[in-house]
């Protein structure tokens, strides 16, 4: 590994894998967004147009699931998630 890859790493901009300052952009833009806009609004806005659209967003989630490992168990139980600000550093 040469001396700039661990130069990299060791302030926190890896790429490839993860780059911390865009993760730490979009977790605060995220909170932001639920804390100043009305995200009520923002779901009825996203809800699909049509019947077509309907069935084309349950395909795409039905392949998703497909793939993927183990459903999050927060989705059955979103009260469970921690919403203390004094938790995230």
């Amino acid at each position: 590994m040469t001396s700039d890859k661990l130069k990299d790493k060791s302030q926190g901009e890896v790429q490839g894998e993860g780059d911390y300052r865009a993760a730490r952009r979009y977790n605060e833009a995220t909170r932001e967004f639920v804390e100043d806009e009305d995200v009520a609004e923002a779901a009825r806005d996203a809800e699909p147009q049509s019947e077509r659209e309907q069935q084309q967003l349950e395909r795409a989630e039905q392949a998703g699931r497909r793939r993927a490992k183990d459903e999050d168990p927060l989705l059955d139980h979103p009260e469970a998630i921690v919403k203390n600000k004094d938790s995230r550093k």
